[in-house]
């Protein structure tokens, strides 16, 4: 039942607030009071699957001083009741509250084995996490529109691998090599690549809409018509490709990885105090509401394909194929595995081959979404709630192809992968 909240505090009891505190203090057993505590809610671009805000605590210590613990919060939609019950049809936010609770609790957690790739997360309602606020070490998000370097690209591709690596690890050190799909099905189940995903479909008929009326290859009168025929088969093969698979090694994989699902820790300029972005030290990845059990490969071109341009994957993809694959291994060593006998190289590469589609596919539709002008779908949401969801659920072509004309930016990465999306699944040229 959706209740409209009118006071953000009531998001959270106190008692709540204590148990977030415990958790996030077990190396210390000092005494503390909640004198206070205040939900913040986060503005800006608007959370499709949820609502972000920063809980801020203060407390008094045993000896008297007092202190203000900052922490973020998402939780399910509480402003919107449409987009509520969306999200708990789907199952989405719970999901990853499960995964959270029931999966990476179970993952090793060594310092001196698993690097950070993920927040801590303190407490776990099925309609609200808190966890860790990053920023407040040093975490930052990647300025929107900025391209990301070879540099940004190594440091995700190094804590995918630790995650991949902690999947495997639970699967063959602790569970006896029993399939983490099946154990963890509650968790791991698909709640986006679907025929009957209107989210999906429809990102998927704004891809078709770019190609036939905005790529090169539309302006061949036998192409146009070939991708008019043939196009929606093509990408149905993308429904297949989510499927178990039986061939490859499979591990968690997190999928929906654009830009806003990572934050860095950056160099800083030794004589400005300024932040450089361009050359991160770390990285955290966010968000596991669409995670499944699948091989390795998903992941890597979900990652490549969101992120970066053609030129720079025509320039760098031998490498980081190779960087991926080296650093699991590397991390598999320390958890006394042998990638040899997990995900030998060759099925590693067979398993590129295969699942190319998926990255092609899944960056068209969510580069159409999300990388259009800062808080426009915000404001969209705000001012006329009908066309927001009309654009999400129903149609996309009007909005994508108006900004596919006037701007140049969302252009660019929109062609950069219908283009070689059109090449992979008809060998245009």
């Amino acid at each position: 039942m959706f209740v409209k909240m009118s006071n953000m505090n009531d998001l959270i009891s106190i008692e709540e607030c204590v148990e977030v505190i415990r958790n996030a203090r077990t190396a210390t057993n000092a005494t503390f009071k909640v004198l206070n505590y205040q939900v913040n809610k986060i503005g800006g671009q608007l959370g499709y699957l949820g609502e972000y805000a920063y809980l801020v605590v203060t407390i008094e210590e045993e000896h008297g001083q007092t202190e203000d613990l900052k922490y973020f919060m998402k939780c399910l939609p509480f402003t919107d009741p449409k987009q509520r019950q969306i999200v708990e049809e789907v199952g989405m936010f719970k999901k990853e509250a499960l995964t959270y609770r029931e999966l990476f609790s179970k993952f090793n957690q060594d310092a001196t084995k698993v690097m950070k790739w993920r927040p801590s997360c303190w407490l776990i309602r099925d309609d609200l996490l808190v966890m860790e606020d990053l920023t407040t070490k040093g975490y930052l998000a990647m300025a929107y529109r900025k391209d990301f370097n070879k540099l940004h690209m190594l440091k995700i591709f190094e804590s995918m691998a630790q995650m991949h690596a902690c999947s495997l690890d639970l699967e063959f050190n602790q569970m006896n090599r029993e399939k983490l799909g099946s154990k963890f099905e509650p968790m791991l189940y698909e709640t986006t690549f679907m025929k009957d995903s209107q989210w999906f479909t429809v990102g998927l008929m704004g891809i078709m809409k770019v190609a036939l009326e905005g790529s090169k290859y539309a302006l061949n009168a036998t192409y146009k018509e070939r991708i008019s025929s043939e196009m929606i088969a093509k990408m149905d093969e993308i429904y297949q490709l989510m499927e178990p698979s039986d061939r490859f090694q499979s591990v968690v994989v997190h999928r929906d990885l654009w830009f806003n699902n990572m934050m860095f820790q950056f160099e800083q300029h030794p004589s400005k105090g300024t932040i450089d972005y361009d050359k991160p030290t770390s990285c955290t990845l966010i968000d596991f509401q669409i995670a499944r059990y699948l091989p390795p490969a998903v992941d890597f071109w979900c990652a490549i394909y969101l992120l970066t341009r053609r030129a720079h994957r025509d320039q760098y993809y031998e490498t980081y194929k190779e960087y991926y694959y080296q650093t699991l291994g590397a991390k598999l060593r320390k958890l006394d595995l042998d990638i040899q006998h997990i995900l030998p190289w060759e099925q590693f590469v067979e398993s590129l081959a295969h699942y190319r589609l998926v990255g092609l596919l899944w960056s068209g539709i969510l580069l159409g979404f999300v990388n259009l002008p800062e808080e426009f779908l915000c404001n969209l949401h705000t001012n006329d709630t009908k066309a927001y969801y009309e654009f999400c659920l129903v149609n996309r072509d009007e909005i994508i192809m108006d900004f596919f004309r006037k701007d140049r930016y969302y252009r660019e990465r929109l062609l950069d992968t219908v283009e070689e999306a059109l090449e992979y699944m008809f060998k245009f040229q």
